[in-house]
């Protein structure tokens, strides 16, 4: 376990405090082993879990996918939602500013999948610590051969539920959740565990799909996917609703951006 990450830690059931006894990570408080290491991989999955219903989510865990997820799959899908090509630089612009000024603590990418958030996080130096987080192995597994062919060893893995997030209440210092929210099992109990573990001003930022504000004829195939993405187990919120869920737990001046399908939004917590 990465010392600079192990005072943010804590167990995922009760949030006890964490103690590394050789590979395993076990709770001081609960006694269980709720985690075990792998070179740079931090496993809070100790069973099988139920949340990968559905064909979308179930696509996450493929390492075909894994492979031409940032290069081919996600730019596509997100031009398609959007209806303009994705404009990469763009998208971490907005991330920059959103956790721009962070309190000390770590930065968090959940569902990180192969990691271009962040890699762009760790290269800008301006962080304490960048955590990639996802539930996929795979998606993991991508990323970790990226670290290892760039020379990068402090960049912690950590697989986890995001409904159950291993980290100390009010520890990190930053999260972004990139086309993400709409694969959760349980977005409401997700956004109660990133209100948890953020610090005051600390600066959250995520992406999703949402139905649009207002029906317009030539939107007709927009209307097409989102009914395609529903049909894939893959949730289109109302922007109300989902604002709302972060709102909730402390998750304060929040904005977004619209473009189609397409919703980012970004607040700090208070």
């Amino acid at each position: 376990m990465s010392d600079d990450l192990a005072p943010w830690l804590a167990c995922p059931s009760c949030l006890g405090a964490l103690t590394p006894r050789g590979p395993e990570l076990r709770c001081d408080a609960c006694g269980g082993v709720v985690g075990e290491r792998s070179g740079p991989l931090l496993d809070f999955i100790r069973e099988p879990m139920t949340a990968a219903k559905g064909f979308g989510p179930k696509l996450m865990h493929s390492r075909l996918l894994a492979r031409v997820y940032q290069r081919y799959w996600r730019p596509l899908f997100i031009a398609v939602a959007g209806g303009r090509l994705h404009d990469l630089e763009e998208e971490l612009g907005y991330l920059d500013r959103a956790l721009d000024d962070a309190p000390p603590g770590p930065v968090v990418d959940l569902s990180c999948g192969p990691g271009h958030a962040a890699l762009h996080l760790h290269d800008s130096g301006r962080f304490d610590e960048v955590v990639a987080l996802d539930w996929s192995l795979a998606m993991l597994g991508e990323l970790q051969e990226t670290l290892a062919r760039r020379g990068i060893d402090d960049m912690p893995l950590v697989r986890a539920d995001v409904a159950r997030l291993p980290f100390a209440s009010a520890s990190v210092a930053g999260i972004h959740a990139g086309a993400a929210l709409h694969l959760w099992p349980d977005p409401a109990a997700a956004a109660a565990e990133i209100g948890r573990v953020l610090r005051p001003g600390a600066g959250f930022i995520a992406s999703t799909f949402a139905h649009r504000r207002a029906d317009n004829p030539l939107e007709r195939p927009l209307r097409a996917l989102e009914d395609l993405l529903q049909f894939a187990d893959t949730r289109v919120f109302f922007e109300d609703e989902l604002l709302g869920m972060f709102r909730a737990h402390g998750i304060a001046d929040l904005d977004c951006y619209r473009r189609g399908s397409l919703i980012l939004f970004w607040g700090r917590k208070r």
